[in-house]
């Protein structure tokens, strides 16, 4: 129960970068769960801003479905940091598929 949904929400940093790795969870239906993608996204952007920070707000759209076969990268890019917000953009993608 609560392990799987730790290791559902993990994500690994690649290099020294504002980028990170995770892994889709099997489903029946052979397709990658939105709301796991969209919690990896928030899990990546929050990496990247500073400590003590909340979320104020989330926007996402979803273009394209996701494979369970494949892990998920997730680019984030600092659209702005502000002294109250700290602004980011997170990109998820499947090899050169943005999802």
């Amino acid at each position: 129960a609560m392990p799987d949904v730790v290791n559902a929400l993990r994500i690994d940093r690649v290099a020294d970068c504002d980028a990170f790795t995770g892994r889709a969870l099997r489903t029946p239906h052979g397709r990658l769960f939105g709301g796991q993608t969209l919690a990896q996204s928030l899990m990546a952007a929050a990496q990247t801003t500073a400590s003590g920070n909340r979320v104020h707000s989330l926007q996402a759209s979803f273009i394209l479905p996701g494979s369970i076969d494949h892990d998920i990268l997730f680019e984030v890019e600092k659209v702005r940091d502000g002294r109250s917000f700290q602004t980011r953009s997170v990109k998820a993608r499947q090899g050169n598929r943005v999802l």
